[in-house]
């Protein structure tokens, strides 16, 4: 019972402790500290590299030289041979077989130091490839963490907008349309009822242009009518003057015919 109650309190306490280092952990800064590590890596190993074809160009030089004192040797032991100093042309002879054991483990050693050049150089290959690739991600990693601390923070700071507040926006929104709505239908209405008073305005002032052109009418007709009688006084005292004109002279005077005097009233109007 106390180990199960232990290990629950280990497994929390493990949880926490994880927690809390992914919240210390900066993605960005772990990228940039990972890119200083392989910058690190890489040059320790292009050191070790240097190292390592120094002691290979080495090995190889002990080869050619102890493969170059095995020659001379040769010719030595020859050369004692011919002078027929054969003990001497012996121990030249040993000092070939011992040139000849060296040259083999050195070109041994040279062919491992190869070796190992060759892996190095790889590795480091590989390394530098790495810094290139992840140099090159970097700026987008460094964007994607931005974008997603961003989101983060959109995220929590809409997370305190309560479900009321949103009801608060929502009843604010319908309260402007109404009034939106209410505005309208007064103006329409405004509209309507200036439209009806034009229209009877409009024909209240044909009723006054009809009543003037009417008064106008009788006007002018009963200005025709008068003239028309002053022509027939005027006439007439015309014929008076005649009549009294003829008595004067002790004539009696005929009645004129009738077509002079149409002719002296159409010449009356016509002077007129």
């Amino acid at each position: 019972m106390w180990s199960s109650l232990l290990q629950r309190l280990f497994n929390i306490g493990k949880a926490k402790a994880n927690d809390a280092l992914d919240h210390i952990e900066d993605p960005v800064q772990m990228i940039k500290l990972a890119t200083v590590e392989l910058e690190q890596a890489i040059g320790k190993a292009t050191k070790a590299l240097a190292v390592a074809m120094a002691n290979q160009k080495k090995l190889e030089k002990d080869h050619d030289q102890f493969k170059l004192e095995s020659m001379n040797w040769y010719q030595k032991a020859a050369a004692a041979l011919q002078s027929g100093k054969e003990d001497l042309a012996q121990k030249a002879l040993t000092q070939k077989a011992l040139a000849d054991k060296k040259e083999v483990e050195y070109k041994l050693l040279a062919e491992n130091a190869a070796k190992i050049v060759g892996q190095l150089q790889e590795q480091l290959d590989d390394y530098k490839l790495k810094l290139e690739e992840l140099k090159t991600r970097q700026s987008i990693y460094t964007a994607k963490a931005e974008s997603a601390k961003a989101q983060k923070q959109i995220a929590e700071s809409l997370s305190g907008v309560n479900g009321s507040a949103l009801a608060n926006i929502e009843k604010y929104e319908n309260t402007i349309n109404q009034m939106e709505a209410e505005a309208e239908s007064l103006t329409q209405l405004n509209s309507d009822k200036n439209k009806l008073e034009k229209e009877f305005k409009a024909l209240e002032n044909t009723i006054s242009v009809q009543s003037d052109l009417d008064k106008l009418k009788e006007e002018l007709a009963l200005k025709s009518k008068q003239k028309e009688e002053q022509k027939i006084v005027d006439i007439q005292q015309k014929f008076d003057e005649l009549n009294r004109s003829t008595n004067t002279n002790q004539l009696k005077i005929q009645p004129a015919p009738k077509e002079d005097i149409n002719k002296k009233i159409d010449d009356f109007f016509n002077k007129k």
